[in-house]
């Protein structure tokens, strides 16, 4: 878990060096979708500059035999605890945060025991850092594309950084474990109206 303390340090960090990264990406707000557009080039070169300033911080760590592994967890890591940087532009929307498997997985495994979005709005600027299993019931999770999303719209105006948002492991299973069920549930129900559609398609032409 990283600590308060640290938490604010970061924030401190990436609000410090987020003028000179927008401006060496050439961050443009005027065009259409400016978090989609910029959020790789911003997250890269944050995480530069911040594995520049303390090494404690760093690059995922790639694992012999285990394939490319182009699609992490985490874009950087914080003494060894994942860090995904989320760059947007008037964050309202749903984006994905990460695999709901990877989520469930990693966490039930012990092999972490936290999971931290790096936040930042390109239109205020605006910082934040959570731990994503304290806040499971502002996502939504789409078995289709196997995603956790955060519903923006009711995240931010909720969430308060200086709030301590502690929770057991317990809890965090049991809410995992109710988001699969019903994710699941959701799945199978559109799956079955969308084989119902075609059925009646097929029949329409016999």
């Amino acid at each position: 878990m990283i600590i308060k303390e640290d938490r604010d340090y970061i924030i401190s960090l990436v609000k410090e060096f987020l003028p000179s990264v927008l401006e060496e990406v050439g961050f443009d707000p005027t065009v259409k979708e400016p978090g989609h557009s910029y959020g790789e080039k911003v997250e890269e070169v944050l995480a530069s500059k911040l594995i520049k300033r303390d090494r404690r911080f760093a690059l995922p760590v790639i694992k012999k035999g285990k394939g490319k592994q182009t699609r992490k967890m985490q874009d950087i890591t914080f003494n060894d605890y994942f860090v995904n940087i989320k760059f947007g532009y008037k964050k309202k929307g749903q984006p994905n945060m990460v695999s709901f498997n990877r989520l469930s997985e990693r966490y039930v495994n012990k092999e972490i025991d936290s999971y931290w979005i790096l936040s930042i709005d390109g239109k205020d600027n605006n910082v934040c850092l959570f731990n994503l299993y304290e806040h499971l019931d502002y996502t939504n999770t789409n078995l289709g594309t196997g995603q956790v999303m955060l519903s923006e719209s009711k995240f931010y105006p909720y969430f308060n950084q200086d709030k301590d948002y502690t929770i057991t492991r317990k809890d965090v299973i049991m809410k995992l474990k109710k988001i699969s069920q019903d994710a699941t549930e959701s799945h199978v129900k559109l799956r079955l109206q969308q084989e119902e559609k075609r059925q009646e398609m097929f029949n329409a032409h016999l």
